[in-house]
């Protein structure tokens, strides 16, 4: 059965080392972004229009936040995750739960991002019908040049060993 030795549990609450978005926020990539989603909203693009409200300027769409960070496909540079370096070896299988994010402040045109995650909690040891493993939450948390906040992203996973071929709990 997968258990959570004390190294494991010892990640938990650990923040890793800042990790630097591979682009500056930029209007193409948004302007990429917001076609693909269908948002046509002025307060991104439109400088006239943004100075007209409280935000006072263009920035970036919020949701956009995983997305500065995503690193280039070419070339592949392998790293550490705060997951893999929980490694639950006899947990192979890994879906998604829930995703919330938080936005601090505005992610303006010109701005570096930097991330840190740490595992927030792991849950005991649980059955599902998917089959046996731990619920494991993480938090990225999202800061600008200046250092400050501007977002973070709470993922829970569920990371598991699949129930044998034709069986169930």
């Amino acid at each position: 059965m997968p258990v959570i030795t004390e190294r494991q549990r010892a990640l938990i609450g650990r923040e890793s080392e800042p990790r630097d978005a591979p682009y500056v926020i930029n209007d193409a990539m948004t302007h990429f972004w917001c076609e693909m989603v269908e948002d046509a909203n002025p307060i991104y693009f439109d400088p006239s229009y943004a100075r007209t409200t409280w935000l006072g300027d263009t920035f970036a769409p919020p949701p956009m936040l995983l997305t500065w960070m995503i690193a280039p496909v070419w070339p592949e540079v392998p790293r550490e995750t705060a997951i893999s370096r929980l490694a639950l070896d006899d947990c192979p299988a890994t879906v998604a739960v829930n995703a919330v994010q938080e936005y601090m402040i505005p992610l303006r045109y010109g701005d570096r991002l930097a991330s840190t995650t740490r595992i927030d909690s792991i849950s005991d040891e649980k059955t599902t019908r998917l089959g046996t493993g731990h619920f494991v939450s993480t938090v990225d948390t999202f800061r600008n040049q200046r250092g400050d906040v501007v977002g973070t992203h709470t993922f829970t996973l569920f990371i598991y060993r699949p129930h044998p071929a034709g069986g169930a709990p």
